[in-house]
């Protein structure tokens, strides 16, 4: 079977699924995207993610599964909120951007990914509080990207100008280049730069991705990231440094969907074999939304 054809099986196999077995936030996020959609639908699943604070917690990234507040699931929050229309999420987002303003950490000029709590929670062995990412860009360097995205609003005054001038020199003169969560951070955060910005983090993006990308086919079973997490569409800047590979890693992507239609995730807890599973369902929800997007914009 030709990818085209693989790959119109799959999207159908995936589409069923999130209409009738994803959590409702990605079967909204579905139906917004794919269907035509409400984006108020969007924002009425992520509001139980979203505590007083304005953070968001309660299990948005599965593998955290602690109710209070995270740098990294407001991220995760906001990834899906800056899809959607500003209007239909502006008091969400706002309150959001408060949280970021109020637990910003002078000491590290930037956040900590997560907060003490996690340690009373189930979780991934890797969200440790004492374990967690040494890599300043993640999360600070997404962040820093969303106060850029809506600097107008009063809760970004006066953050946007400093989060990227400290983002530039962090990843120019600190960063190791060499982690991958890291460099997705940054790269959401170039999305949200002006030409000139972009052309000063050129360099150490372009180390970065040669670091971090796995183009060895053998190696793509693994945990680690393949070029259609840098090239996501056809008008991604790195599309073409990964043209020729992209179809293959489409077909391992394809191969890799379950019979019901879902992409599972390739790790697992080892703890907490009680709550693992409820993890795992969430994932399949978040990875086949992932991949269809994958499909729809690169095949």
């Amino acid at each position: 079977m030709e990818l085209h054809e693989a790959a119109a099986a799959a999207e159908e196999r995936a589409k069923l699924y999130l209409l009738t077995k994803a959590r409702p936030l990605e079967k909204a996020m579905y139906a917004y995207e794919f269907e035509g959609g409400r984006a108020e639908d969007v924002v009425r699943e992520l509001e139980p993610y979203q505590n007083e604070d304005g953070g968001f917690g309660h299990g948005l990234e599965p593998d955290i599964r602690c109710e209070a507040s995270s740098a990294i699931a407001t991220t995760v929050a906001l990834q899906t909120l800056a899809l959607l229309p500003r209007e239909t999420g502006e008091e969400m987002t706002r309150k959001a951007l408060r949280y970021f303003t109020q637990t910003y950490d002078p000491a590290i000029s930037g956040w900590e990914i997560v907060p003490p709590e996690v340690e009373h929670a189930p979780r991934a062995p890797w969200w440790n509080y004492s374990e967690a990412s040494p890599y300043w860009g993640n999360p600070s360097a997404e962040i820093a990207g969303y106060f850029i995205q809506f600097r107008e609003w009063p809760e970004a005054e006066g953050w946007a100008d400093k989060l990227t001038e400290l983002a530039i020199g962090k990843l120019c003169s600190e960063s190791p280049l060499d982690e991958f969560h890291e460099l997705l951070c940054y790269l959401r955060l170039s999305e949200r730069l002006t030409g000139e910005q972009r052309a000063r983090i050129a360099d150490p993006l372009d180390t970065m991705i040669a670091r971090c990308v796995t183009a060895d086919p053998a190696q793509w079973s693994g945990y680690g990231l393949h070029p259609v997490q840098v090239a996501t569409t056809r008008q991604s800047p790195y599309y073409e440094r990964y043209k020729e590979i992209i179809p293959a890693n489409l077909e391992f992507i394809v191969r890799g969907q379950t019979e019901e239609g879902a992409w599972e995730p390739a790790w697992a807890w080892g703890q907490y074999e009680d709550v693992w599973p409820i993890a795992k369902e969430a994932w399949k929800s978040v990875l086949t939304l992932g991949n269809l997007r994958l499909l729809r914009d690169l095949r």
